[in-house]
């Protein structure tokens, strides 16, 4: 059992010895939850480009049905329609019109901190990487030539950083295009573009009766939501493959305020790019599957498996009461501009509050910490002055009335 889920802490919560406390909101039953069951489906383990490949074979290339999120006006595109179709009309294939446009990219567009829109890079012939991408991507598209625009790292002896491509399907094959740097290689000889890392795909790969699936920071991803159906049940695999990542693009649709996820969930994105944190400010409560080897949760609050410990991982944006689990040290930011929440509970095993654990949460009433946990003067900070701050109430609060 991991560390912070104690058998004394669970004891705790369930302790019968309850003061009785006003309070602004009421506990809710604990239900075992449901969750999706494992298939035969196939886990994406191999390298991204490889994972990349696997999927863009499985799906094929009428998945690109639009320019995805490239900025351009509808007279731009015709002006780079018509001089492509110049440029490539002596062409009959696919092939040699995506050779012919290639080329014209990488011999007349200079690489120069400038406006990377397509249209721009068109008419200054100057670009970064994603202009290169970008504009390749459109004049592909110009020409009934499916392309999707590429995000990852370059990675080789003397450069590693950020770096946009495209990939293109020409004559039924996919190509994977560099213009920024002149390389270009088919997709199925993995091992000529190692330097090439893709992280993202500008492309809805999969749908069903759920969401929208797209390849997202090297997992397939949960991108959109689209059912309403509450509690949201995550699916376990989508069109073969196993789904990994939930962290949409998209904000959830506000009547899900609940959200079951099975052993396949591995990650919502890390804290710079968990966009739960703004695309599911109503979520009351997730709850992950025991089998899970990666996550876990507590009362609805997600934690990370750590070895034999867990970290706070993703607290559910629309949560009014937050039971933690112990944890020796609450440090600075462990709650952080939470707009709902209303009480917390630190139980025993908590010993100390640090300064700033819990910053900016304006409907704050009421913290419940052990009787000889200590708490810093500023642990409440930018909080509502009149917060009260009870002591010896075990957690599992139970009777509440409003």
């Amino acid at each position: 059992m991991l560390a912070m889920a104690a058998s004394t802490a669970l004891a705790a919560c369930e302790a019968e010895n309850i003061v009785e406390q006003t309070s602004a909101i009421s506990t809710e039953t604990y239900f075992a939850p449901t969750f999706a069951e494992p298939d035969k489906s196939k886990q994406l383990n191999g390298s991204p480009a490889e994972n990349l490949k696997a999927l863009f074979e499985a799906t094929g290339p009428e998945i690109i049905t639009s320019l995805g999120r490239i900025n351009i006006t509808d007279e731009q595109y015709q002006e780079i329609a018509t001089f492509t179709t110049n440029l490539v009309k002596s062409k009959n294939s696919q092939t040699e019109k995506y050779r012919d446009i290639f080329r014209w990219i990488v011999s007349n567009v200079k690489y120069e901190l400038s406006d990377n829109d397509p249209y721009a890079v068109f008419t200054n012939k100057k670009a970064v990487c994603e202009g290169y991408a970008n504009l390749l991507t459109v004049m592909c598209h110009t020409q009934g030539i499916p392309a999707v625009l590429i995000n990852g790292y370059l990675s080789t002896p003397s450069v590693w950083g950020g770096h946009a491509w495209a990939y293109a399907c020409t004559d039924g094959v996919w190509e994977v295009s560099d213009p920024t740097n002149g390389g270009s290689f088919p997709m199925k000889n993995t091992g000529n573009y190692t330097h090439l890392i893709p992280s993202e795909a500008d492309v809805d790969l999969f749908t069903d009766d759920c969401a929208i699936y797209r390849y997202y920071n090297y997992t397939l991803n949960v991108h959109k939501v689209t059912t309403n159906s509450n509690p949201l049940i995550v699916p376990y695999s989508v069109g073969g493959f196993v789904i990994s990542s939930f962290n949409p693009a998209v904000d959830l649709p506000e009547e899900i305020t609940e959200i079951y996820m099975g052993e396949n969930i591995t990650t919502f994105g890390e804290t710079y790019n968990m966009s739960l944190t703004t695309r599911g400010t109503h979520l009351q409560a997730i709850y992950i599957d025991e089998a899970n080897a990666s996550l876990m949760d507590y009362k609805g609050v997600v934690y990370r498996k750590n070895g034999d410990e867990a970290q706070l991982y993703y607290i559910p944006g629309g949560m009014k009461f937050i039971e933690l689990m112990p944890m020796e040290k609450v440090e600075k930011n462990t709650i952080y501009n939470h707009m709902a929440v209303e009480e917390i509970c630190f139980p025993e095993g908590t010993k100390q509050i640090e300064s700033y654990a819990i910053e900016n949460c304006p409907k704050l009433k009421r913290v419940y910490i052990p009787t000889d946990a200590e708490i810093a003067s500023n642990a409440l900070y930018n909080c509502p002055k009149d917060v009260e701050i009870i002591r010896g109430v075990p957690s599992g609060i139970k009777n509440i009335t409003l």
